[in-house]
């Protein structure tokens, strides 16, 4: 069974406390939503908002099309322009939990961004077919949308 962590990095040419904004309370302009969503894998649409609350004991949550709420993960670290970390659940019980990491540092050429999502162990027998799933979905989600957004930025 794989459970050794997904590492990805990328760079993106904003200092790191203009990437961690990006990254955490710009969600919503940058996740995609159309297949990256509880609603896309239910045929229901794209996610009306994802939304970070800024804060150790926070959520990120999804707003469905018809206005329900369906948490995706708790904020275990806050680090404002450095660091968060999450459990994350989406679409899952809490108790099957991973972590994802994500940590900006400052670079000549702007900021690394580095994830690692751990802890695929939780995930019983489905594990490995989480992992690969998740390798590829967050070199979209990471190395796609979110460098995508923050080389949209204005400088």
């Amino acid at each position: 069974m794989t459970t050794d962590p997904i590492r990805k990095s990328i760079t993106v040419p904003l200092e790191p406390a203009r990437a961690f904004t990006l990254f955490t309370e710009g969600m919503d302009r940058w996740w995609p939503k159309d297949s990256h969503s509880l609603a896309a894998g239910e045929g229901a649409g794209d996610a009306a908002r994802v939304r970070v609350e800024p804060r150790e004991g926070g959520r990120v949550i999804e707003t469905l099309p018809d206005g329900r709420e369906a948490p995706w993960a708790t904020v275990t670290t806050w680090q404002p322009g450095a660091r968060f970390t999450l459990r994350w659940y989406v679409g899952r019980a809490e108790e099957e939990a991973t972590e994802v990491d994500v940590s900006f540092t400052a670079t000549e050429a702007g900021t690394r961004v580095d994830l690692t999502h751990s802890g695929f162990a939780a995930l019983g027998a489905e594990a490995e077919t989480m992992c690969a799933g998740y390798t590829t979905g967050w070199d979209h989600v990471l190395g796609t949308c979110f460098k995508g957004a923050c080389t949209a930025v204005p400088a």
